[in-house]
């Protein structure tokens, strides 16, 4: 994460820093980063492993939170996504095969999760899937 001009949309500065938020050992997918803000935290959602192979896509999200938006973000057990931590928050089940790809919008009825996923009970055909994050009483994000 570095620091951006609004008005340019360019880095602030050569010398800005630079935060790392989450890392996975080896050459395994960590993409598609999104945050948002609830209760105090700040919620890392990251997509893990192969997107774009249809039903034999191994994608997943996960999510860490922090106290700060730089970080350090942390797994419900306390894990450093710096570390490969995350708690996986959505992947397959029943015919939805690899989601993530996601975005997060929030709005007055609430949070919404939006990915894509493929279809196993259609051929695999690629479709976008739509749902409300709720949140337990540790206020980790739960999709509705």
């Amino acid at each position: 994460m570095i620091e951006l001009n609004p008005s340019t949309g360019k880095r602030i500065s050569s010398s800005s820093t630079v935060h790392s938020l989450a890392a996975r050992p080896g050459n395994t997918a960590l993409e598609g980063p999104a945050i948002i803000y609830h209760a105090g935290y700040y919620y890392l959602f990251t997509s893990w492993d192969a997107c774009c192979k249809g039903t034999s896509s191994t994608y997943k999200i996960t999510v860490g939170r922090s106290k700060t938006i730089t970080g350090p973000y942390k797994d419900r057990p306390g894990k450093l996504l710096t570390d490969g931590g995350g708690t996986q928050i959505l992947g397959t089940h029943g015919t939805i095969v690899g989601p993530g790809g996601q975005s997060l919008i929030q709005d007055g009825d609430g949070d919404v999760l939006v990915y894509h996923y493929y279809d196993g009970a259609d051929n695999g055909t690629a479709k976008l899937g739509i749902n409300r994050l709720s949140w337990d009483s540790s206020e980790w994000p739960v999709v509705s």
